[in-house]
């Protein structure tokens, strides 16, 4: 069995390899392309944003405090953690990295950190958006709940389920600025994709829909 400071040195491994995954498609690729024109339109900061954003901050300092060993934070360790569940996570972490890394590149310029419509904004219904319209959520969450279970840290894994609830919140306002923005062909691509995960079909007349191609 391995000791729990093995357990912190594959948390950081694996956090560092999300994030320079991560880090490459948000800030280096993008000083490398072309300028991008000015938005068109930018939601303003509202309540699921805020709740959201004082989850991962609490994420993060519990995180500092998992990885400083302090006593006094060893009541957030879970006791009689299984090993296998660690695993399950690293195996999570390790999957949601390549993913990562296709959605950015199916995205390409269209990828914004904040929820914003470009002038140049195109309806991408290809690739991993063919049957989930959300699938950057799908990872992001799938990551936070994978190396929260690393861990085996109470508070850690509660924040990543927080996480996970809240999510659906800031989905509902992007998918509202998606309908005003592309209206029927936006309603269109709901109806034959999932929002996280892709959508089960009745009768499969949808497998061709789900291909279709971005507009231009």
């Amino acid at each position: 069995m391995a000791d729990e400071a093995f357990y912190r040195v594959l948390f950081v491994s694996l956090y560092a390899l999300f994030f320079i995954v991560r880090g490459y498609y948000r800030f280096v690729k993008p000083k490398l392309a072309e300028p991008e024109k000015a938005e068109k339109e930018r939601k303003p900061f509202g309540k699921a944003e805020a709740a959201i954003s004082c989850v991962i901050l609490g994420s993060f300092g519990s995180i500092i405090l998992y990885l400083l060993d302090l006593p006094w934070f060893a009541w957030t360790q879970i006791p009689g953690y299984p090993e296998t569940v660690r695993w399950v996570g690293v195996l999570v972490v390790l999957a949601d990295i390549p993913l990562l890394a296709w959605i950015h590149r199916t995205l390409g310029k269209q990828y914004s950190p904040c929820l914003r419509i470009k002038e140049s904004h195109s309806l991408i219904t290809v690739g991993p958006y063919a049957r989930v319209r959300h699938p950057m959520y799908t990872v992001l969450n799938g990551f936070s709940l994978g190396i929260s279970l690393v861990t085996a840290n109470l508070l850690i894994i509660c924040f990543a389920i927080l996480l996970i609830i809240l999510f659906p919140f800031i989905v509902r306002k992007e998918e509202q600025m998606m309908l005003q923005e592309f209206g029927d062909e936006y309603r269109e691509y709901m109806k034959r994709s999932g929002r996280f995960f892709p959508k089960i079909s009745r009768n499969g007349k949808d497998e061709d829909a789900s291909r279709r191609m971005p507009l231009s």
